[in-house]
C-alpha cells in the first residue's frame, strides 16, 4: 500500500492530480475507517500519458487498422499516419499501454453502479456492446462487472432502465460512442484501460497477436 502522496512524488504529478485519479477510479484504492486513502501496489502500474491522445476519429481508425478491418473512409494522408502509429506501439515494450493512450478518445466513459442483479441482463441487452473484461477473446471472467458501449441515442434509456447511478466503486463502466465496433484491438485498449497487472497481461497478449510479423507486413503495405 502506498499513500497518494507517495505515488504522486514517484510519478511526477501533483498530488491534486493523484487524488483526481483516484476518484475517477483510475487507481484501484483502500479508504481506511478514518478517511484516509491507501493505493494498492498495482497502481504502480499507471505512467503518465507521454503524447496527446488522438481525435474520435483517428482513434477508430486506428483500432480498425490494427485488427486488420481498416475502414473505408479513412483519407490518404490519414491511411499513412495511423500506419505511423501502429509502428509505433509496435516498438514499445508495453504496446497495451501505448495504444491505450493513443486511443483513448475513442469514446467517452461513464463509470455506475448497478444492482448485481441486473448486470446479466444488461449484458445481454441488444443496445449493449459487450468488450474489455468478460468479452469474447479477452481471457478475462467478467465476474461482478459489466463492461461495454452504448451508442448516443441509447444511453438514456439504457441508463434509465437499469437505474445506473454514477459512482467511483462502480460495476458498470459504459463507454458511449457513435462509431464503436468491437474488435480484438478495441477489447485491448479497454483491459488497458484497468491499469491491473492481469488485465494488462492480456491485453499485451491480444496486441502482440495483431502486431505479429505477418500482420506488420499487410499494415505496411
Amino acid at each position: 500500500m502506498r499513500r497518494v502522496s507517495e505515488f504522486a512524488r514517484l510519478k511526477g504529478i501533483s498530488r491534486a492530480r493523484a487524488y483526481q485519479l483516484v476518484h475517477s477510479g483510475a487507481l484501484p484504492c483502500v479508504t481506511l475507517s478514518d478517511g484516509t486513502i491507501l493505493l494498492e501496489e498495482s497502481a504502480m502500474l499507471w505512467e503518465p500519458r507521454r503524447s496527446r491522445p488522438l481525435s474520435e476519429r483517428m482513434a477508430w481508425l486506428l483500432l480498425h487498422e490494427l485488427a486488420g478491418q481498416p475502414l473505408p473512409w479513412r483519407r490518404t494522408s490519414e491511411r499513412e499516419r495511423v500506419r505511423q502509429h501502429i509502428r509505433s506501439v509496435s516498438q514499445t515494450s508495453d504496446p497495451a499501454r501505448r495504444l491505450a493512450e493513443l486511443v483513448s478518445s475513442r469514446a467517452v466513459l461513464h463509470r455506475f453502479t448497478a444492482s448485481p442483479d441486473d448486470l446479466s441482463d444488461l449484458r445481454a441487452d441488444e443496445r449493449f456492446t459487450l468488450s474489455g473484461v468478460g468479452a469474447p477473446g479477452s481471457g478475462m471472467v467478467a465476474g461482478g462487472v459489466a463492461e461495454g458501449y452504448v451508442r448516443p441515442e441509447h444511453l438514456a434509456g439504457v441508463t434509465g432502465d437499469y437505474l445506473l447511478a454514477d459512482s467511483p466503486d462502480a460495476n458498470v463502466l459504459l463507454r458511449v460512442s457513435e462509431h464503436a465496433t468491437i474488435l480484438p484491438s478495441v477489447i485491448a485498449a479497454d483491459l488497458a484501460d484497468w491499469g491491473q497487472a492481469r488485465e494488462v497481461r492480456e491485453a499485451n497478449t491480444i496486441i502482440r497477436r495483431l502486431l505479429s510479423p505477418a500482420a506488420i507486413s499487410k499494415v505496411s503495405r
